[in-house]
């Protein structure tokens, strides 16, 4: 497990490479508890003016948290661990959201789930125009957590409602629009941008590298496509009802329309998730500092996780690979919103 993160300190430049390529640095509770260790240890080291994350691997920066392994947790029962990995993770994304030096993420291919939760909350946001954004809960059983909701909460409501919704994954460009990461490099790029933010002299000096490694994105229409659907079918996801909205797409599908294969694959997904995601987009618009959307995202862990559909839901994505998962409830209009309402809300003291 050991070598699952590497650390090092380069000119000041405290590195932290995700390590764990055969799973495109799916996160373990290891790397989730050394990496945040590691930026409790470097808030007081002066030797250490800014933080640079990146990942190894061809396929990607990180593919998210390891869900097999969480499943398993809940499957034996021991959801006091499960539990334990949700609230550290989400610890250690306050952390970086919060932090008091720069920390950037340095991005490419493969950005889901856990591993936005580390890029999406850093100060600056380095990506290569290869790379893929995703957050694709709502297919496992799941939902849209580590504190995703306050960045999406920023943008367009119906360009984040179509992503989370359909949990596809959406180009380098696409992820600018929606707020997901800053700046573009080419892939060939990389090792020169990860030197100049390390020569940099001060916590100063890297606000102007990183400006320095903006390329211009240019007639980039073709790899917006994604929010530019969204744009064109706004009027399908403005409703606040859940059940709504999921009318307004089985019509885009009835209808054959250009939406109707992004319809049909949010149809498919597992409508507890979906309505999850519908009323906490609208919590984190109205609420949207970090620690709180961050305290809710546990709360809805608590409720989400030991639900028969994030069992099913990584069988049939990860495990068995059927893509066939049957979902308890399996129509939106059979959803218990209250209960998700409940898990939204503070609890009292």
């Amino acid at each position: 497990m050991e070598n699952q993160i590497e650390l090092s300190i380069e000119n000041g430049i405290g590195i932290i490479t995700l390590n764990r390529p055969e799973a495109i640095n799916a996160l373990t509770p290891y790397m989730i508890e050394t990496i945040h260790k590691t930026l409790l240890d470097w808030i007081s080291d002066d030797g250490v003016r800014a933080i640079l994350i990146e990942g190894k691997g061809e396929r990607g920066f990180c593919a998210g948290g390891d869900v097999r392994w969480t499943r398993d947790m809940i499957l034996k029962g021991n959801h006091k661990c499960a539990f334990e990995f949700f609230a550290l993770e989400y610890e250690m994304n306050h952390l970086i959201a919060t932090y008091n030096k720069p920390i950037i993420a340095l991005t490419h291919g493969v950005v889901m789930g856990g591993g936005l939760g580390i890029a999406g909350h850093a100060k600056y946001r380095i990506t290569t125009q290869n790379s893929r954004f995703a957050m694709p809960e709502a297919a496992i059983g799941y939902f849209c957590d580590v504190g995703v909701r306050a960045i999406l909460a920023k943008g367009a409501r119906h360009r984040a409602m179509m992503f989370m919704l359909s949990g596809s994954l959406v180009s380098a460009v696409d992820g600018v629009v929606l707020g997901l990461t800053d700046t573009i490099i080419p892939e060939e790029g990389v090792a020169s941008a990860r030197a100049a933010i390390i020569r940099t002299g001060s916590a100063e000096d890297v606000d102007a590298q990183i400006s320095s490694l903006c390329t211009a994105l240019g007639n980039s229409d073709e790899f917006v496509s994604f929010c530019k659907l969204a744009d064109k079918f706004d009027d399908v996801f403005n409703s606040e009802d859940p059940a709504e909205i999921y009318s307004n797409l089985e019509k885009q599908v009835s209808q054959k329309s250009e939406l109707a294969e992004v319809a049909t694959l949010i149809l498919s997904r597992c409508p507890t998730s979906n309505m999850v995601h519908v009323l906490g987009l609208d919590a984190a618009r109205e609420t949207p500092e970090i620690g709180q959307v961050l305290a809710a995202d546990l709360r809805l862990a608590h409720f989400m996780a030991v639900r028969d559909d994030f069992v099913e839901g990584v069988r049939a994505v990860l495990i068995d690979k059927d893509h066939a998962p049957n979902w308890s409830p399996d129509r939106m209009g059979d959803v218990a919103g209250e209960k998700v309402v409940l898990a939204l809300k503070p609890r009292a003291n």
